[in-house]
């Protein structure tokens, strides 16, 4: 946790010196920015406050519950000085003074009842808002706003999506929605709000990295591919406020294609370092099953920033009644740069597939692993089929395709790629590849 005299040293500027304070409580209204990460959020809280002539202004202001005063940062004075920063509560109840009591020590031959052992006892959970007591004053008299800054964990979210189509089920219409849930204790009536599908992480240490990001009108994204996505200015009160995010989406174009995805995403490693187990992702073998799916181009102009969730996959039918065709997950960071979305329905009749390893060379001197794989569809059908391949590099996130038999292979996220093949009529199509992982030399 980041000290208290370490956020005062940033955050304070020297006292002005005036006979006395007039006190005043200022809610958390206004205009407050909000930025959520998937397990922390970022809030930007203005305060608004009257500097009386020649005076300072005693301000108390509420935050969120389980926020402590050593977790609140100034992150925008605007033209204050701010010469005291302090608690007026601490889990709902007034602070009050620690008293530390000394006793006899124990003899070393003597034993101390269980009863009696030195236990401490947790602190009970924090119920209530936590109240921050600040003094500022100003250069004249006259009103003035400052941005507190900290993180959350006591707001929550999750996304949501269908798509609906027409017997014809060549166009579909994309509609999502967002639910965020606030337990704070604290309204926030009028709070630009983004969500970004990424974890904020080890934010201790990096508050004015963070702060510094949203000050200069960007959204800190942790390091990954992830973007923001603008909710727009939102009353978030106390409970759930559910938010649409694609209200004017235009029909996209649909296709039936089918896809051969034997691994999934249950293996991915995020790590730089490839795992180096021998038997990841052959034991047990890959299935054979081949899907009939449905393939959905992606908007990117309306698309971007879009948060992870489950999709439905609908058909509105000709007496107006909605049939589940398929569902899956769309914008996870898999397929965070994918072009289009594939929803299975079914198993494929007729077309089965095989993933075979043919090689695995661990180089220690040269800090690579190299893995050779094919993939061999089998169509029995009477014509040919268009196949999407979909492979996944889980071994780690520093990895290279050294060779493809295909002419193109498609990335669409950190470590997952699409290869599209034809197999034709009652034939057989093989595709090689090689994937190169790399990794640095430890330091010492």
């Amino acid at each position: 946790m980041v000290s208290r005299p370490a956020i005062l040293a940033v955050v304070l500027a020297a006292c002005a010196r005036t006979p006395h304070h007039t006190p005043q409580s200022v809610a958390p209204a206004a205009v407050d920015q909000l930025t959520l990460y998937r397990d922390r959020t970022l809030v930007k809280q203005r305060v608004e406050l009257d500097i009386p002539t020649a005076d300072k202004a005693t301000v108390t202001v509420r935050v969120p519950i389980g926020v402590d005063v050593e977790d609140v940062v100034i992150v925008d004075r605007g033209g204050l000085i701010v010469s005291e920063l302090r608690a007026t509560t601490a889990n709902g109840k007034a602070i009050e003074p620690r008293i530390e009591v000394e006793t006899e020590a124990t003899s070393e031959d003597e034993e101390p009842a269980a009863e009696e052992e030195d236990l401490e006892t947790p602190p009970p959970a924090p119920t209530t808002p936590t109240e921050i007591t600040f003094v500022a004053s100003g250069p004249k008299a006259g009103r003035y706003a400052l941005y507190l800054g900290y993180v959350t964990d006591r707001i929550q979210w999750d996304a949501a999506y269908t798509m609906t189509t027409t017997p014809a089920r060549s166009r579909v219409t994309l509609r999502g929605a967002i639910a965020i849930r606030n337990t704070t204790g604290i309204a926030f009536p009028k709070a630009r709000t983004y969500v970004i599908d990424t974890e904020l992480g080890a934010w201790r240490g990096r508050l004015a990295e963070q702060f510094g990001a949203l000050l200069s009108g960007t959204a800190m994204s942790g390091g990954s591919l992830a973007e923001p996505r603008a909710l727009g200015t939102l009353a978030l009160g106390t409970g759930e406020t559910r938010v649409e995010l694609l209200p004017d989406d235009p029909a996209r174009p649909m296709k039936s294609v089918l896809v051969y995805d034997p691994i999934g995403t249950k293996l991915d490693h995020g790590g730089s370092a490839p795992i180096r187990d021998a038997a990841l992702g052959v034991v047990p073998p890959a299935g054979s099953r081949v899907t009939e799916s449905f393939e959905v181009a992606r908007a990117q102009a309306t698309s971007a920033g879009l948060p992870g969730g489950p999709v439905r996959l609908l058909e509105r039918r000709s007496d107006g009644m909605l049939a589940v065709l398929g569902e899956t997950r769309l914008f996870d960071a898999a397929t965070r740069i994918a072009g289009v979305d594939t929803v299975a329905i079914g198993t494929a009749d007729g077309v089965t597939g095989k993933r075979a390893r043919r090689e695995l060379t661990i180089d220690d001197d040269g800090k690579r692993l190299v893995e050779e794989f094919v993939l061999t569809l089998t169509n029995k059908r009477a014509t040919p089929v268009e196949v999407v391949l979909r492979e996944h590099l889980y071994r780690g996130q520093n990895w290279t395709l050294a060779y493809r038999s295909a002419l193109e292979a498609e990335k669409e996220g950190p470590q997952q790629i699409s290869i599209r093949t034809t197999v034709p009529a009652n034939g057989e199509t093989k595709i090689l590849y090689v994937v190169v992982y790399t990794w640095e030399p430890a330091t010492k």
